[in-house]
């Protein structure tokens, strides 16, 4: 079987190999392909690349039917910029074939947004890199759009082609991409935004993709095929910690005004943290119980079911559930303290057929005290909690959400 391997790049040559990363290694490369035991994943690390001023480049669209070649337009500053990145990347990442040792032909790498509603894109933007032994400044690349509810991209919307250049070596810069890409307009909910690129020829001249390695957020993906005319391999989910140099700025219209009821005056907030759970469904006050209330929502559902989870050591050390990964648009794990070791298995699964209601299942594996909650998108509340010191109980409940939301 041919393996595909993440490669990251600096300005140097090869250091190490990696073959499923143990706790020694995970300190010299990422591993990204964790679910198929017989990768490798070969890692290019020694000093960063210099960064380079930002570069506005004007796409050229591929006659998708859901993009308007006319709507360009004026510019205007973006209601919302959606980014996970600090604007600072220690990572630079492109897909290498382990048998022929080849960069593949073509490799795409997709960072998942939410959009809280409607919007037109104004811009776009990609971080790229080149190695100090790259000898062409070419740097094309295509922009696509994604939809896809689940943790890995669904149908495609648009697709653009960019003509990026890089003109020094061993640097990395931000492309601000306009052109046929302002006026795509996208709906409220989960969009993918990704990029993709041939090998170079020779192949040192392949490019990278910048990566946050500090950045957390947004569920990220990749694929790539071995040659020219070979069919794209399935999408596999980046679950490690960082993100990838991509970003989106969309305007998203004033809403228009209802009558009845009266408007809300308040402005729009920047991307959905979910709904206010439901006030009545706060912790239990028996003792043992932990009076925690989640911060984040590490899990988001098809549906826009938001999972939020807390827990107090015996100890009395508070901390929040992180997602572990998305096994599926309808279920996922949460774990405490190390990503290795899951906590909570948790499911929100569409019954709507059998019985017009949202099921979910709850299969918790700790003796923490723990509140977990599962809200809707009208801020209705499901939750579950557990007593410090004791055996959490799974919890199953077939009519946790009725399906008329």
């Amino acid at each position: 079987m041919t393996c595909r391997t993440l490669v990251t790049g600096c300005l140097a040559s090869l250091v190490s190999t990696l073959i499923l990363a143990t706790p020694s290694a995970a300190q010299v490369g990422r591993d990204l392909l964790r679910p198929e035991s017989s990768v490798e994943v070969e890692a290019e690390r020694l000093s960063l690349f210099e960064h380079a001023d930002a570069v506005h480049v004007t796409a050229r669209g591929r006659g998708v039917v859901s993009v308007d070649q006319a709507a360009t337009g004026a510019r205007q500053p973006a209601r919302e910029i959606y980014q996970y990145d600090d604007n600072v990347f220690e990572g630079f990442y492109r897909l290498i074939d382990n048998v022929t040792n080849d960069f593949l032909y073509e490799m795409e790498f997709a960072q998942w947004f939410r959009l809280p509603e409607a919007g037109t894109v104004e811009y776009a933007v990609a971080c790229m890199a080149r190695t100090q032994s790259d000898s062409s400044s070419d740097a094309p690349f295509t922009l696509s759009f994604y939809s896809g509810a689940g943790n890995v991209p669904g149908t495609l919307l648009a697709a653009f082609d960019v003509p990026g250049r890089l003109p020094e070596a061993g640097t990395y810069a931000c492309f601000e991409i306009g052109g046929a890409v302002a006026g795509l307009e996208l709906n409220a909910g989960q969009v993918w935004v990704a990029v993709s690129w041939t090998r170079g020829n020779p192949f040192d001249n392949t490019k990278l993709l910048a990566v946050d390695e500090d950045g957390s957020g947004g569920r990220r993906a990749f694929r790539g095929r071995n040659n020219e005319g070979d069919e794209w391999e399935r999408w596999q989910v980046d679950t490690e910690e960082g993100v990838y140099g991509i970003r989106l700025a969309v305007d998203h219209p004033d809403p228009t005004p209802d009558p009845t009821p009266d408007p809300d005056p308040g402005p729009d907030p920047g991307p959905d943290p979910g709904p206010d759970p439901d006030p009545g469904a706060g912790p239990p006050t028996g003792e043992g119980y932990t009076d925690c209330e989640p911060d984040t929502t590490p899990l988001v559902f098809d549906g826009g079911y938001h999972v939020r989870m807390c827990y107090e050591t015996s100890e009395g050390t508070v901390g929040e559930g992180k997602a572990g990964i998305w096994a599926s648009g309808e279920s996922g794990l949460l774990w405490f303290f190390t990503r290795d070791n899951a906590e909570v298995l948790i499911k929100v699964l569409n019954g709507c057929f059998y019985n017009d209601h949202r099921w979910v299942y709850v299969a918790p594996v700790t003796d923490l005290a723990f509140n977990l909650y599962v809200v809707d998108s009208e801020g209705r509340t499901w939750s579950h909690h557990n007593r410090q010191g004791d055996t959490a109980s799974t919890r199953s409940d077939n009519e946790a959400f009725p399906c008329s939301n």
